[in-house]
């Protein structure tokens, strides 16, 4: 048996425009969009062509902004478009696990972040996309309606092989 193959994707919705993981628009950080090398991503492994089944796993950190977040507005999931299985819901992708707001007391008394985490999962099983491919990263509230008053994040998605 050998060793996993991990790729790693760090998205930032404040990557300057022109950089190879700029986000294409952030008029609205609960469905941001990223156009993809993935070829390029995993470093030429040979599979054009082939379904490639892969774990995937994220984690994520907003900004820290004044006391907008709320439980009820900011509790729910993150989701991705362009990835998926047989079992994701198309309309929404697929679900990568639970969003929630924090306290952040160092960025200010009443400051929160949104944050989310599965990288000590097993993680989601999901197509490995190729080629050149767009994912929309989609934050979404309990009702299953992108959620208000997100800001600028950092995320992190690292696609495990060969499990």
């Amino acid at each position: 048996m050998h060793e996993p193959e991990v790729f790693t994707l760090y998205l930032s919705t404040q990557t300057a425009a022109g950089s190879t993981y700029a986000p294409n628009d952030t008029n609205n950080f609960s469905i941001i969009t990223w156009n993809i090398n993935w070829n390029a991503l995993y470093g030429g492994v040979g599979f054009q062509g082939e379904e490639r089944l892969v774990r995937v796993r994220f984690q994520i950190r907003s900004l820290s902004q004044s006391a907008l977040l709320t439980d009820a507005n900011n509790t729910g999931v993150l989701a991705i478009q362009g990835i998926g299985n047989q079992y994701s819901n198309s309309q929404n992708g697929l679900v990568l696990g639970m969003i929630q707001p924090a306290n952040e007391p160092v960025g200010g008394g009443t400051n929160h972040i949104l944050i989310g985490d599965s990288l000590e999962t097993p993680g989601v099983q999901c197509n490995l996309p190729y080629g050149y491919a767009p994912i929309s990263v989609l934050l979404l509230n309990r009702t299953g309606a992108l959620m208000s008053n997100t800001t600028n994040y950092q995320l992190i998605l690292q696609f495990e092989m060969g499990h």
